[in-house]
């Protein structure tokens, strides 16, 4: 009897350890991001190409496509980003039509389109299934990665003869290894990198590149007038490789965006819905300005402020400005410049904040000459029922994560072979 005893006791033991070893499973089953990595929904931007944000199967991937056979059509995940030092072997994940595309890069210690700082790619066809394109270049010797001024400070893809490319994700890993091992976990479906709550994004052009530069710093202010079409969210603008006329110390861009009311100056003089900060910026990168809220449909201004160092827009084309937009230079609307843009915008609505009420515009013509004559109502006397005092003594145990029925069945058979056990002892007795 007492053989018998210990094997119930023992079962009981198993099966709690085994109901453990599911509960770290679980919480193992998801693989952690690496630290270096954009995807669609981050600030990848197109030039001489479109990229719309779309999903299929559950994969969320920007679907860029380019003039075939130009040499100017790209995109990057964002400008003034790339590998590093420490992570110089990119994963990208992409389908494609096929064709030769073409790796490009630059740091600060190379002419961008010198020899060396770029590498045709063939990309076979890959319409439905997703493909993954492992590259070192540390190995491959497009940069001695020794300094700084050596190392990438972005790279982009250029697409030359491909029609089109969706692209999901790009990110840097310290070894060729380390990147073979994500890959594998990804296609496994142990990686999230895109979270549920996240907004798809669609990025449009406001007007494409055209005209030379202008500096920001000779105004008091600059502002951008735009309309966001209805259904859709505001969720960023971006001046577009805005420059710095070569690495400055300390370029710095302020904004501040208000919702429009009636006119121009009334609408300046009316509630911040946001501010941004650009500091640092790196000449020829975007400056994507996201003031933290989703705005619905309708008609905004942004008023841009620089006072040190030199930064800027590249124009405009002047006859293809979309989204009902307008420029001004201190306050005055101009007619002969653009920057060259984009705008961010989401799907819907759902989400987007509820505009604060305008304050008015005017004072009334005629004030009142006597006080009202009607007694206020009487607050009432009921005094409000007080919330309990009683606190709990103990917090609630937390629930076990992801533990699934599996858990719970063989918790319970470890407490019913206890139970068991309980019996036999009692019988004998």
């Amino acid at each position: 009897m007492k053989k018998f005893v210990s094997f119930i006791l023992a079962l009981a033991l198993c099966i709690s350890c085994a109901a453990g070893v599911l509960f770290v499973h679980a919480e193992e089953a998801e693989v952690a991001l690496p630290d270096f990595y954009k995807t669609c929904y981050d600030d990848y931007s197109c030039t001489q190409c479109a990229g719309t944000a779309s999903k299929e199967g559950g994969v969320p991937f920007a679907h860029i496509t380019g003039d075939a056979g130009t040499q100017d059509a790209y995109f990057f995940p964002q400008s003034g980003w790339g590998p590093t030092l420490d992570h110089p072997v990119m994963l990208l994940k992409y389908r494609t039509s096929g064709g030769a595309g073409e790796l490009f890069f630059a740091s600060a210690s190379t002419t961008p389109g010198s020899e060396g700082t770029h590498t045709e790619v063939e990309f076979p066809a890959a319409e439905t299934e997703w493909q993954y394109l492992t590259f070192d270049f540390k190995e491959n010797g497009f940069a001695s990665f020794e300094t700084d001024d050596e190392a990438v400070t972005f790279f982009r893809v250029d697409l030359n003869s491909i029609e089109w490319m969706d692209y999901s994700f790009v990110a840097f890993f310290k070894t060729v290894d380390e990147a073979n091992a994500f890959e594998e976990a990804e296609k496994a479906g142990k990686v999230k990198l895109f979270k549920e709550s996240s907004v798809i994004t669609t990025r449009s052009v406001v007007s494409p590149r055209q005209m030379d530069p202008m500096q920001f710093n000779g105004h008091l202010s600059v502002a951008v007038e735009f309309t966001v079409p209805e259904g859709q969210s505001f969720k960023a603008f971006v001046l577009t490789e805005a420059p710095t006329w070569n690495a400055q110390e300390n370029s710095t861009l302020d904004a501040v965006i208000y919702a429009w009311n009636e006119d121009y100056d009334t609408t300046i003089e009316g509630i911040e819905l946001g501010t941004f900060r650009e500091e640092q910026h790196r000449d020829n990168s975007n400056i994507t300005m996201d003031f933290g809220v989703l705005l619905p449909p309708g008609k905004y201004v942004i008023v841009m402020t620089a006072e040190d160092d030199p930064i800027g827009a590249w124009g405009g084309n002047m006859d293809e400005i979309n989204f009902d937009a307008l420029f001004y230079f201190d306050d005055m609307e101009s007619d002969t410049w653009f920057p060259y843009s984009a705008i961010i915008l989401v799907e819907g609505t759902e989400q987007a904040i509820e505009l604060p009420t305008a304050a008015p515009t005017a004072e009334p013509t005629e004030k009142p000459t006597e006080k009202p004559t009607e007694v206020p109502t009487e607050v009432p006397t009921e005094v409000p029922t007080e919330a309990p005092t009683d606190v709990p003594t103990e917090a609630p145990t937390e629930e076990p994560k992801n533990n699934g029925c599996g858990g719970l069945v063989l918790s319970g058979l470890a407490v019913i072979a206890v139970a068991a056990a309980a019996f036999v002892l009692r019988k004998k007795d």
